[in-house]
């Protein structure tokens, strides 16, 4: 600490210097897959992490800020034949439809809809019973990639 009468007052603080694994996540590696994802986030910070992160995954992303797009971009996909394989919804975008409700829509285009729904709001009854608002898993944000690719592991098809 250096401090002069008048100057102010310079404080050193010296950290140790650690490394971060490649993936930037300690426990292991992501699983990886491939396939076409939806996302719907009204945040576009948030967009762009989910679209940097699922293409570490492997997958191909589309990304929308709400549920209009979504609906718009799923059912244009869906017509087109090349369907989306999974999306991952936002349970709450201000002003705008939620998550919830978007699933709803997106399951009157396609009873075979696989939804992912994250959220920020850990006592959200959505997200702890996910299963029963017809979601077929759910992330709680902040979430890592390695979250994410278990979550799209454990519900999307496999290929035979």
């Amino acid at each position: 600490m250096e401090s002069e009468v008048g100057a102010g007052t310079t404080f050193h603080v010296l950290l140790p210097a650690t490394t971060l694994e490649p993936s930037g996540e300690a426990g292991g590696t992501a699983q990886t897959g491939s396939g076409r994802i939806l996302v719907m986030d009204d945040e576009p910070a948030v967009r762009t992490a989910m679209r940097r992160m699922l293409a570490r995954l492997g997958y191909a992303t589309e990304t929308v800020a709400d549920g209009e797009e979504a609906v718009a971009l799923y059912r244009e996909a869906l017509e087109a034949g090349d369907p989306f394989e999974a999306v991952i919804l936002d349970l709450t975008i201000p002003g705008k439809p939620s998550g919830e409700r978007v699933l709803h829509d997106l399951m009157k285009i396609d009873a075979d809809v696989i939804g992912l729904v994250v959220s920020g709001y850990a006592d959200n009854d959505v997200l702890a019973r996910y299963a029963e608002y017809g979601f077929a898993g759910r992330l709680q944000k902040p979430f890592t990639a390695q979250a994410l690719g278990e979550q799209l592991a454990r519900i999307l098809p496999t290929a035979e």
